[in-house]
């Protein structure tokens, strides 16, 4: 079956048919799901009906599998599945429950040592109201600034850490989802280029998260977040995003070299959320 893209916007966005995630992807049909996920940033596949296990399969032909540092997070019996959402024992929601618009902007993994290269999400289950992932275009956001502010980004350092992102998730009410138990320790702060560059195209994007992110090297703590408040207010504009509203059976793939996402709230007292993640682990330097 041949491959077609439609785009959902002018930035970023594709819905791909002709693709089963049941199939492996290999050969022509992986060369061309890379070049499709580098242009466009986040490819929809509409009504997939998966196991857990093909899931996996289908992910790791575009490199290695991370799995969650939350033990509890990840599903039983498939460990490289990531489950977010509200169901079971599990809490794990990246999006304020207090229906704000202050949305928690990553791109995943940022925080750790090897961060992510690429993710795909997979709905099982959604509320009918709230619940979306929106996605940012950081080409665009980039090539909005102007030469002098390019440059300025290019010669700063971001610091991240998971700190950020915890204190921003118990702030917003959801208290179940910085907590768990982990693998491996999570305090650690990280160092990348503010504007990194795509190894695929040589494009730049800037690569900065709105909590996750929480200073500039060799700046002080207040200069440091009025500017990343600045940048990521710019970088995240309505022009710039696409908003992707749940089915079940609906899965992304989205490029974390080029792509910024944050979810958006629901209402966990009377809506499940079941979704699952696998995380491909970034194989090129940050340059």
């Amino acid at each position: 079956m041949t491959i077609e893209c439609t785009p959902l916007g002018n930035r970023i966005g594709a819905v791909v048919r002709g693709v089963s995630l049941k199939d492996v992807p290999d050969g022509e049909t992986l060369d061309t799901l890379e070049t499709l996920l580098e242009e466009w940033g986040a490819l929809v596949f509409p009504d997939q009906e998966i196991t857990p296990a093909e899931q996996v399969a289908f992910s790791r032909p575009f490199g290695p599998l991370e799995e969650t540092a939350r033990i509890d997070a990840r599903l039983e019996g498939q460990p490289e599945i990531f489950v977010v959402g509200n169901t079971g024992k599990r809490i794990v929601s990246f999006a304020p429950a207090d229906g704000s618009d202050d949305l928690e902007w990553h791109a995943d993994h940022m925080h750790l040592k090897v961060p992510a290269r690429a993710s795909m999400l997979y709905c099982k289950e959604t509320p009918s109201v709230g619940g979306e992932t929106v996605f940012a275009c950081m080409y665009s956001a980039y090539d909005a600034l102007s030469p002098e502010e390019q440059a300025q980004a290019e010669s700063l350092t971001a610091l991240h850490s998971v700190s950020g992102l915890q204190k921003y998730l118990k702030t917003k009410g959801e208290k179940g989802a910085a907590e768990g138990e982990y693998a491996s320790p999570q305090q650690l702060t990280v160092r990348w280029p503010l504007v990194r560059t795509h190894p695929l195209t040589g494009r730049k994007a800037l690569y900065v998260g709105s909590k996750v992110t929480i200073g500039i090297e060799g700046w002080d703590e207040d200069r440091a977040r009025a500017y990343l408040d600045d940048l990521l207010a710019r970088a995240t504009v309505p022009e710039f995003r696409y908003s992707h509203p749940w089915k079940p059976g609906d899965a992304v793939l989205w490029d974390n070299r080029r792509v910024l996402h944050a979810g958006t709230p629901f209402d966990g007292s009377l809506y499940r959320r079941e979704m699952h993640r696998t995380t491909i682990r970034e194989d090129q330097p940050i340059l």
